[in-house]
């Protein structure tokens, strides 16, 4: 394959889509970092037992979910799932008002995967930095500069009703 067949496959235009909703499709645009939504949740709840509704707004704040919420019912549906496996607890709160909420919190097994978690996120990191640094220290010969569309094409998978 020759230099030219490669930057016209670098070029080529997307079939269709737009080119600012294909890049922000993209797998290459960090939207896969929601499948870090178990050690998000386990880490809220490492600071204190919570609600669902508080735990969202917790890791509303994080950088994870590009200032926005995670989805409320992924959320919820994530905590069933970790809570059949034994790394979260819940039990009914009677509130003075409204219904009741159901409390979670973490567990002893819990609390074993958010130690694995943090190892295994601070190796990432290491990797990821190691990565950076390579990207940095490269040839001048492509610039950095951010396409309106992703060459790559590499879509974010989505599972129906679950959080991709």
């Amino acid at each position: 394959m020759n230099d030219d067949s490669v930057n016209d496959r670098r070029s080529a235009p997307t079939s269709g889509a737009s080119p600012v909703s294909d890049f922000d499709q993209c797998v290459c645009s960090g939207k896969t970092l929601g499948r870090l939504l178990r050690p998000a949740i386990l880490a809220a709840l490492s600071q204190s037992p919570a609600h669902g509704y508080v735990l969202v707004q917790r890791m509303t704040e994080l950088d994870l979910f590009s200032g926005g919420p995670p989805d409320p019912s992924g959320v919820y549906r994530t905590l069933k799932d970790m809570e059949r496996e034994g790394l979260v607890a819940s039990a009914w709160e009677a509130g003075d008002v409204g219904p009741a909420k159901r409390r979670f919190e973490l567990t002893l097994d819990g609390a074993a995967c958010l130690a694995r978690w943090t190892t295994t996120l601070q190796r990432y990191r290491s990797q990821i930095d190691g990565l950076l640094g390579l990207l940095r220290s490269r040839p001048g010969s492509l610039p950095l500069v951010a396409p309106s569309a992703c060459a790559c094409r590499a879509k974010v998978p989505v599972e129906k009703g679950r959080l991709a």
